[in-house]
């Protein structure tokens, strides 16, 4: 049965909720809300009301706006998935970058976009560095590519909406409208069905001449990619390289281990 048979539009209503407010940093109107989701506002008032009630959400009565509170914060604090996938991908991020001699970086999905969460330079003099932190459109990396693709499809085009959503409350996109048009163009089944057979993405980088994106998915026990390990292989004319074959094989051996330590059944 497909992940949609089991959909709940109640919670996801609710969840749309909190994703939206998360990357609105002075609130929103009702109003506001309803318009970027799409929905009436009718729709969306019960559930407006309920996270207020559970204190999810604050009501400032002067701006009729609604944010977040630190409920979220202080729940996350108390698990914290993320901090689990680094310890483990830390020392196995140290020692590819050491092996192959390029950088590489470590993201995950979040609020519609790609974020980088960790990232180890090689001990070479000449490494691309990606800065922890940063944020990145879905379609614009291979590590956003890698990890859409290998979601059910259900997701796939849940997340493809959020994007949409967030990117239209981004008034500084680092992309013009019409190259992120181009990109969903490109995002297309025929690409999907080839990372799902390659396993992984080997491309040319869409941002830096002379930079080979090689990007693997990271997967837990849900069966789906919870991440992505990339390097931006650098090709150096004063120093030997591995080539991106072999490099890419190397990532892919240990995006493999890092994904049984995480419980991937297919790896065990």
């Amino acid at each position: 049965m497909s992940k949609k048979s089991y959909n709940a539009p109640a919670l996801d209503k609710g969840l749309d909720i909190i994703e939206l407010l998360a990357v609105s940093a002075h609130g929103l109107t009702q109003a506001q809300i309803a318009g970027h989701l799409k929905k009436s506002v009718n729709e969306i008032y019960r559930m407006l009301n309920t996270l207020k009630q559970r204190d999810y959400l604050e009501f400032d009565s002067k701006t009729d706006n609604y944010k977040l509170s630190y409920k979220l914060l202080n729940l996350a604090a108390s698990f914290n998935p993320t901090k689990a996938l680094l310890e483990k991908a830390n020392p196995i991020m140290r020692e590819v970058s050491t092996i192959i001699k390029q950088s590489i970086h470590l993201s995950i999905y979040t609020a519609g976009k790609l974020l980088v969460i960790s990232q180890y330079d090689s001990d070479s003099k000449f490494n691309y560095h990606v800065t922890v932190g940063s944020t990145f459109d879905l379609l614009e990396t291979s590590s956003g590519r890698v990890i859409l693709t290998f979601q059910s499809e259900y997701e796939r085009k849940r997340r493809l909406i959020r994007r949409k959503t967030f990117l239209s409350l981004e008034k500084n996109s680092n992309l013009p409208a019409s190259k992120l048009k181009e990109l969903e163009k490109k995002y297309t089944k025929k690409t999907i069905h080839k990372i799902k057979k390659d396993g992984c993405e080997v491309v040319k980088s869409l941002q830096i001449l002379g930079i080979t994106n090689i990007s693997y998915p990271i997967f837990d026990n849900s069966g789906y990619a919870i991440a992505a390990l990339t390097s931006p292989f650098l090709s150096r004319l004063n120093e030997k390289n591995t080539s991106v074959k072999k490099a890419s094989s190397i990532i892919g051996k240990y995006a493999r281990k890092l994904s049984n330590d995480l419980g991937h059944a297919q790896y065990s």
